[in-house]
């Protein structure tokens, strides 16, 4: 199965939609897209745009420093359509995605924000779809299906039917699926809006781990209800061949121990108290970390309290068994 078969057809320009043939009563939506050393794949991501059936679009990409020929491949969409606009981050902001998000957001005017990354892709009706959706639901957000996919289009995308593939008016029982199904949903999977961005804050541009886990958990928190949207879907690439730890530095490291913090401060906030959400989450930290940074295990050791008695736990009945 490709990909690019489930509705998408991806050719430019293809069943474009308007409310009104002659006043466009669609509310602006911003696509707003970070981008480093890219030019080899950004052209897929923004064919990806252009192929929307909803027009009232603008598409903000912001570019981190990039040293490729990222530039010269954006041009050639700001000279095909004038809704592309193509911003560097300033020098004065941190390096990284979340600056560049954070800054595009400040260039933004859309009462709707689609968050997209330059590797990758959207169905054509996504946006469309979402937005019907949101017109009629204040204070809310919609989501969407999501699968991973291989660099190479031709390989099949991996398919699985999450239990959060659904809607929720108390949003906060996403939160539950996410740990009972110890996955999430893509930052490109959401569409959100301006007023709930306002209430919720933006990107921590500190950090470089788990960022998208920390903002949408204050963007949930923040929504009257979450919207499944059925026919839409977002791809997430994966690149074996730039396959790297995320734990590759201590620094990392640490910064995602700090986001699982942050995240569970935000829950307990809401009085979302043992979630298995951030269960899951202290787990799979511990588990990457025990070893390789136990100096961070031990400076954190109040925050994996739990699963440092787990661990003593099962070395005692090993030790018993020996």
């Amino acid at each position: 199965m490709n990909i690019f078969s489930e509705g998408a057809s991806w050719s430019v320009g293809l069943k474009r939609k308007l409310i009104n043939p002659i006043l466009n009563l669609e509310p602006l939506v911003s696509i707003i897209i970070p981008t480093y050393n890219r030019a080899h794949l950004i052209g897929e991501t923004l064919d990806s745009v252009l192929a929307q059936t909803y027009t009232n679009w603008e598409c903000i990409i912001v570019d981190d420093g990039s040293t490729d020929a990222t530039a010269e491949v954006v041009q050639t969409y700001l000279d095909k359509d004038p809704r592309f606009q193509y911003h560097h981050r300033p020098a004065d902001r941190l390096k990284g995605a979340n600056a560049c998000r954070n800054y595009g957001f400040e260039m933004s005017k859309g009462e709707y924000i689609q968050w997209l990354d330059s590797d990758d892709l959207i169905s054509e009706n996504k946006i469309e779809e979402q937005t019907k959706v949101l017109l009629n639901h204040i204070d809310s957000i919609a989501i969407c299906k999501w699968k991973k996919f291989y660099n190479n289009r031709n390989k099949e995308s991996l398919e699985r039917d999450y239990l959060f593939f659904k809607g929720y008016k108390n949003p906060t029982d996403i939160f539950q699926d996410f740990g009972e199904s110890k996955s999430f949903l893509p930052s490109h999977s959401y569409l959100v809006s301006r007023d709930i961005l306002s209430k919720s804050g933006l990107w921590d541009d500190k950090l470089k781990i788990n960022q998208d886990g920390e903002f949408f958990t204050r963007i949930i928190l923040n929504s009257k209800s979450i919207h499944f949207t059925q026919l839409p879907c977002v791809y997430y690439r994966i690149q074996i061949e730039e396959s790297v730890s995320d734990f590759n530095n201590q620094q990392k490291a640490l910064e995602a121990i700090e986001s699982w913090k942050k995240i569970q401060e935000h829950l307990n906030k809401s009085k979302i108290i043992d979630s298995p959400y951030i269960n899951n989450g202290k787990k799979y930290l511990y588990s990457k970390l025990k070893f390789r940074y136990s100096n961070l295990i031990k400076k954190n050791k109040g925050f994996f309290k739990e699963q440092i008695m787990n661990d003593s736990l099962l070395n005692r009945l090993i030790l018993k068994f020996i």
